[in-house]
């Protein structure tokens, strides 16, 4: 069973890095939705993206044609993808290896390659081909497609997003790309799929995005995460300032008798066909072992805590650790041999959880120690909020609108409907833009290069959904930060995480000594999970707002 429709979407007079970034936005509500179905059923997919790129080799990298290694860095430090989460299959480095990217322990989202993909290869959790070279070989473009057709499991999910399949294309004329997709499929043999094929978007423009004229001019400073160096400050680096300060000696493995399973076997028994009815099954045969070498080495735990301890030394301390108290335990080589897979993922898990925790305590004492702050104070690195950027829309894209006029305190005009997500997303717009005592309103751009972030005690960056500036023109300003989830996510991993950062990150600017005459003095800094919270999330903020 194969996923259908194949929707295809392409990006003319657009950077590579939007394509990317319109690619990550997808992956993550197809993630939302496989997490949902996980939830309620059981059933587990991890949607994968497979991006082609025009170069994979070391010494190809010419900063002209789009290489395997500027994906993986604009993955991994412009859109906060974790670097585990990200391989290169090439012929000269295949970094997928022999890992299973079904099982639920492996960590991969995101395939780049070039042509290593093309025949012989298959994995179902593939929903997502990112072309950013432009091949006009039909068969080339049928077989990449064929990449992410598979359904998972063989089976519907019954939900829309995770019953089909996308191609993403770069300067490719989406007519012709449709009609090599179709042809394509009909020449495989599956005849009759051609109308499944669809195109999406089209082509797009680059609109200059500008601050209103009132604005324009003006200098708008908003505060980052710093760390002291030296005399001065820096922004925050999560492997320089956070990772070598966790006192990995610490971190303990997990306690071998929790939640793992028996020691594996496997039985025989026969029944004697010639015998009358009601003739007695033979007794089982003993248990055997299949003939392999089962004594466990400390490098396979190791290996698995690459990504999460960067010193193997540590790592293997960890890892040393939970060997002792298996054998503690009267635990020998089959019997862990046996158990490898579950305390690779108990221990990866506990580590995980481990260095979080450090993490936070490392973040959260050198802001009491003043290595880390978060204010507008002088002379320190600070975000000067632009004068405009480019935005690539569509000629179909409408501009925002309330009432039938286009919204009125956004600070960069014009805003488009495109540049949200959810009917949450466009309700809270149109509520910032009633209030009186705003003096503006920002959609944060989250796939813009230089644009604002926050930072906490994890590697990955903060975009926020919007930021906003209250106070009156008289008055001291007042920063509003805002991130806006569906009430399904209140409680994941994720919306934990950011609920902490910025919880912390308003009290760490609230305590502090502004300096600069134009940035804010007080701060907000919220997530929103239904129109019930606006008026409350708002409350703090100088100033009287008004409230439907």
């Amino acid at each position: 069973m194969i996923k259908l429709p194949v929707r295809v979407e392409s990006f003319t007079n657009a950077e590579w890095q939007h394509v990317l970034g319109e690619a990550a936005e997808e992956l993550d509500r197809l993630r939302v939705e496989a997490e949902s179905l996980q939830m309620s059923e059981g059933r587990y997919i991890r949607p994968i993206a497979v991006v082609r790129v025009e170069r994979t080799g070391k010494d190809q990298r010419d900063g002209e044609r789009i290489h395997a290694e500027d994906v993986r860095e604009y993955l991994t430090r412009n859109l906060g993808v974790p670097g585990d989460a990200v391989r290169v299959k090439s012929a000269e480095n295949d970094e997928l290896g022999k890992e299973d990217l079904l099982s639920e322990y492996s960590p991969v989202r995101w395939i780049i390659t070039r042509a290593a993909l093309m025949e012989g290869w298959d994995c179902s959790f593939a929903y997502l081909l990112v072309m950013l070279d432009t091949t006009r070989a039909q068969r080339a473009l049928t077989q990449l497609v064929g990449r992410v057709m598979r359904q998972p499991h063989a089976r519907r999910t019954g939900r829309e997003r995770l019953d089909r399949c996308a191609v993403h294309c770069l300067n490719m004329d989406v007519a012709a790309a449709v009609q090599q997709i179709k042809q394509g499929l009909e020449q495989e043999g599956l005849t009759g799929l051609g109308d499944e094929v669809t195109a999406s978007g089209g082509e797009l423009q680059l609109v200059e995005v500008r601050r209103r004229d009132r604005f324009r001019g003006t200098d708008i400073f908003l505060p980052k995460v710093l760390h002291r160096d030296g005399a001065g400050w820096r922004h925050l680096d999560y492997h320089r300032d956070i990772l070598p300060a966790i006192a990995w000696e610490r971190i303990e493995p997990p306690d071998p008798a929790d939640s793992l399973p028996v020691a594996a076997r496997r039985e025989t028994a026969t029944v004697d066909v010639g015998a009358g009815a009601g003739a007695a099954v033979a007794a089982p045969g003993a248990s055997w072992d299949l003939p392999v070498d089962k004594s466990v080495r400390l490098s396979y735990f190791v290996r698995r805590l690459a990504d999460v301890v960067p010193n193997p030394w540590h790592a293997a301390g960890i890892a040393g650790r939970l060997l002792e108290r298996l054998r503690d335990t009267g635990a020998e080589g089959a019997g862990i041999y046996d158990r490898r897979s579950h305390l690779a993922y108990a221990l990866r898990e506990a580590v995980i959880d481990g260095v979080e925790r450090m993490a936070e305590r490392v973040f959260n004492d050198k802001l009491l120690q003043s290595e880390i702050r978060f204010d507008l104070d002088a002379g320190v690195p600070r975000y000067r909020m632009r004068e405009s950027y480019e935005l690539p829309v569509a000629e179909s894209d409408r501009s925002l609108q309330r009432l039938g006029q286009p919204v009125q305190l956004n600070l960069f005009e014009p805003v488009f409907e495109r540049q949200f997500d959810s009917e949450l997303e466009r309700r809270f717009a149109y509520y910032l833009d009633e209030q009186k005592a705003l003096r503006w309103w920002h959609r944060v751009a989250v796939r813009q290069q230089g644009e604002y972030h926050l930072r906490g005690w994890r590697r990955e960056r903060i975009y926020p959904d919007f930021i906003a500036m209250a106070g009156a023109s008289a008055g001291k300003p007042h920063l509003l930060v805002f991130e806006t989830k569906g009430e399904h996510l209140r409680d994941n991993p994720d919306t934990v995480y950011k609920r902490k950062v910025l919880k912390t990150l308003e009290q760490a600017f609230n305590v502090g000594r502004m300096q600069v005459r134009d940035g804010p003095v007080k701060g907000t800094f919220r997530l929103i999970f239904d129109e019930a919270e606006f008026p409350q999330a708002l409350a703090n903020a100088q100033g009287t707002y008004t409230v439907r």
